[in-house]
């Protein structure tokens, strides 16, 4: 019963980031969209590497079967999360003009 409980934190640990995958990948297309519509640089494909990241990490930790303690894991996770904090603002103040 314990290996089904394990395998099955796995897959839900494996679900919610590939949810998480796609919603970076929304931010992708709007930045996307952005650069074609106002001639400005977004550097969208730049947002893929936080996907591949959590994507790497998501793989990692299902492959290891425990979601913390994977030093490779997490630091494609941090490296991921620094990258999107990042990205976002940088898109955020291209959008608004600087007004936030």
């Amino acid at each position: 019963m314990n290996n089904l409980q394990s395998l099955l934190s796995s897959l839900l640990a494996l679900y919610s980031w590939l949810g998480i995958s796609a919603l970076l990948f929304f931010l992708f297309l709007i930045a996307r969209f952005f650069e074609r519509k106002s001639s400005r640089k977004t550097f969208y494909l730049v947002f893929l590497v936080p996907i591949a990241l959590f994507l790497i990490s998501a793989l990692r930790f299902f492959a290891v079967g425990d979601f913390v303690g994977d030093a490779w894991g997490d630091l494609a996770r941090v490296m991921g999360g620094l990258l999107v904090c990042g990205l976002g603002y940088f898109l955020l103040h291209l959008m608004t003009g600087g007004q936030t």
